[in-house]
């Protein structure tokens, strides 16, 4: 399950902008979607407990928040059916993002 972690909104990301949303997973996954990067306008890092870490960056925030959704929808049914092959899981993962 899901939760938005409101403690970090409006504090500095890992890609150099202001965190604009930030979700938790239950199972052990983090998904932030950032402003204002160094790299680019809006960036989301994605990270899987003990498993890989990831960063995306995009060019709107509409762009930017349909990713996000979609990255928590693949990151969540990865974690509840967790006897797909790992390696790849990420490697398709990495490739679609």
């Amino acid at each position: 399950m899901w939760s938005e972690s409101k403690n970090s909104i409006g504090s500095r990301g890992s890609e150099g902008g202001a965190i604009i949303s930030d979700d938790e997973h239950s199972l052990g996954a983090r998904v932030t979607l950032e402003k204002g990067g160094d790299i680019a306008p809006f960036s989301i890092t994605v990270g899987v407990y003990g498993s890989f870490f990831h960063t995306t960056y995009m060019g709107s925030l509409s762009e930017g928040e349909a990713i996000f959704k979609s990255m928590k929808s693949d990151i969540d049914e990865y974690l509840n059916y967790p006897q797909k092959e790992e390696s790849n899981w990420v490697e398709n993962f990495v490739n679609r993002y």
